[in-house]
């Protein structure tokens, strides 16, 4: 996998807003516990994942989160409506969800209902597909999808999550963590179909260097699978809509404005039922 370090370029649908801040706090747990990520993978390896996803919970109110993961980045898009150009701006974070301490961490794939329960706790929610791209495109440093064979690996055991994250660090190298990171897993993310598929984890993403995502929108499993490809990626319910304060919420139930954030019509529960 190679690492793409860059300025963001712009393109269509989004745009850029100097006087947005350029982070803002995602509102952690202090943190109360130091536990290495290689040390929750030993101890966890042999766990169900509802036991894992108990302990999970317990390490992020403990606040064993990396530091980075603590800051939000804007990302900005636009869309032309009836009313004129409109611009929003979200705010998310810089990876995906993680556990462990700044120098062994890792990315940690959840359940839709408990990637929910952190959300809430965050005052939070999780992107919509339009918003995985835009992600993507505005991303300052990418790397290429690292799939592992289903038919060679077990791709929902713990050890593999940890190797596959040990490859994306390798591609990432000593790129600058700050930035907007991506192309490296797919995300569980909020869709129109939630309202009919309640049973079901909606992912999308993975893209390639090129830009197209190696997995489509998808609702083929339910929510109790959750294997090493997938990502957590906390998108702040605030926002801004033309610089003005609003929620990401108002706008994606909106007849009109929902564009900016979906590309697949309303969405009027922007949420997975925890």
């Amino acid at each position: 996998m190679r690492v793409v370090v860059a300025v963001a370029a712009l393109f269509v649908g989004c745009t850029t807003a100097t006087t947005t801040p350029s982070s803002r706090d995602l509102g952690l747990p202090t943190r109360r516990l130091v536990v290495p990520a290689t040390g929750l993978v030993a101890a966890w390896a042999t766990l169900p994942l509802a036991e894992r996803e108990v302990r999970a919970l317990e390490q992020f109110d403990g606040g064993n989160v990396p530091t980075f993961l603590r800051r939000l980045v804007p990302v900005h898009l636009r869309a032309t409506v009836a009313s004129g150009e409109r611009t929003a701006t979200v705010f998310v974070t810089p990876d995906y969800f993680g556990l462990g301490t700044d120098a062994d961490w890792l990315r940690l794939p959840l359940t839709p209902q408990t990637a929910q329960r952190l959300a809430d706790r965050l005052d939070c929610v999780l992107p919509t597909r339009r918003l995985v791209d835009a992600i993507w495109q505005q991303a300052a440093v990418k790397v290429a999808p690292h799939p592992f064979s289903p038919r060679e690996h077990d791709i929902i055991a713990l050890p593999l999550f940890l190797a596959h994250h040990r490859a994306i660090e390798a591609a990432r190298g000593d790129a600058d963590r700050a930035p907007l990171f991506a192309g490296h897993k797919k995300d569980v993310v909020i869709s129109p179909l939630l309202a009919e598929f309640t049973n079901r984890v909606i992912i999308y993403g993975w893209h390639r260097p090129d830009g197209r995502p190696i997995q489509p929108l998808w609702k083929g499993h339910t929510t109790g699978h959750v294997d090493y490809s997938h990502g957590i990626r906390f998108v702040a319910r605030a926002m801004l809509l033309d610089g003005e304060p609003t929620t990401i919420d108002a706008v994606l139930a909106d007849p009109e404005l929902h564009v900016l954030l979906s590309d697949e019509g309303v969405v009027a529960s922007a949420r997975y039922r925890s």
